[in-house]
């Protein structure tokens, strides 16, 4: 574990002020700390970053796989909720598809071309030289240190009227419900976001929201 002595005086998204949220947990003999952005309500954890291997050792854990029944018709109704109403075929790209690319596959069968990409076990950089109809995006969201750089990335990706479908579980915005959230325990989880997070996305980039289920889903097309 990586443990800085970082303190956020504005918001790595929107820029705003923040304010500081501190946990009763400690490493390295610090606090971990939050900042919690009083315009976006992006929330970042800061002074602590897992190191790449402590990363991939995590992920390893995962038992993301075909083999894993109750995985698969997770993300299959990730699709029918995120993808079906919305889009029936073109050039798709799962990215940060994990050691087992299901979400590639199962999009594969619905007819979409799809490729992939996962820095750790697919790190096929090719895939950045063409734009796409459809991204996928489950459970990655909240691994951003630069999140800010990486939606950018994505949104240049996506053709116009393309559609990029994201999963992140959406932060309590109360601070001693945060504080006892089972998602923010993961090491490699960085930043959490609220539904008016990605609303402030839609200031910046040429993206509208088509879709929320106010909980952990949210689904942009990028204007034409």
């Amino acid at each position: 574990m990586n443990v800085k002595n970082l303190e956020a005086k504005s918001c790595i998204l929107c820029g705003a002020s923040v304010r500081w949220l501190e946990d009763t947990i400690r490493v390295a003999n610090k606090p971990i700390r939050y900042a919690v952005c009083l315009q976006c309500e992006l929330i970042q954890k800061t002074q602590t970053t897992p190191s790449l291997k402590e990363e991939k050792t995590q992920y390893d854990y995962h038992d993301n796989s075909f083999e894993n029944s109750g995985y698969v018709d997770y993300l299959n109704r990730f699709a029918t909720e995120a993808v079906d109403p919305f889009i029936k075929a073109g050039k798709g790209l799962e990215f940060g598809s994990g050691p087992g690319p299901v979400l590639f596959a199962l999009l594969k069968k619905r007819g979409f071309d799809m490729r992939h990409y996962d820095p750790f076990y697919h790190p096929e950089q090719s895939v950045f030289k063409t734009t796409y109809d459809l991204i996928t995006s489950t459970e990655v969201f909240e691994h951003f240190q630069n999140p800010l750089k990486e939606i950018k990335r994505l949104i240049s990706l996506l053709k116009p009227g393309g559609i990029l479908a994201v999963m992140t579980c959406f932060h309590p915005k109360n601070d001693a419900v945060f504080l006892k959230w089972w998602y923010r325990r993961d090491i490699t989880h960085l930043v959490f976001y609220t539904e008016n997070t990605f609303k402030y996305l839609t200031t910046l980039y040429p993206i509208t929201i088509v879709y929320s289920n106010h909980k952990n889903i949210i689904v942009f097309k990028k204007e034409v």
